[in-house]
């Protein structure tokens, strides 16, 4: 089966995630179509490290980088059983930010390219 970009970030995203969470997960669940589907599984694994490893969780959200302001505001007004809900959504829209940029400076760099064609 052949990915979409966008299919494709986010698979390797989770997969990423899943390698600092130190978690084996099955491919499926690396297979993802939709945000819906990517935060889904992102969900189980932070309830798992909730439920395992919170220190582990933590750190993860320090390495992507996570807002520790706007997480707390948002876990604060949401139930605690919401938490891997709550917390995937905001890893989600980091990681769409970061690959957002990525296509920018990829596009970017694109450019400069086709200028230094131009030039004698």
């Amino acid at each position: 089966m052949i990915m979409t970009k966008t299919e494709n970030w986010m698979h390797n995203s989770l997969s990423e995630i899943a390698e600092m969470c130190e978690l084996t997960v099955e491919e499926q669940m690396l297979e993802v179509t939709s945000a819906e589907a990517f935060k889904n599984s992102l969900a189980e694994m932070i309830a798992f490290l909730i439920d395992h490893n919170f220190e582990k969780l933590l750190w993860i959200l320090y390495r992507i980088d996570v807002d520790e302001e706007k997480a707390k505001s948002l876990l604060g007004k949401h139930l605690p059983e919401d938490a891997p809900t709550v917390l995937a959504d905001l890893i989600y829209q980091r990681q769409l930010k970061k690959e957002e940029l990525k296509q920018q400076f990829e596009n970017t760099a694109k450019l400069f390219e086709d200028d230094d064609d131009l030039r004698l």
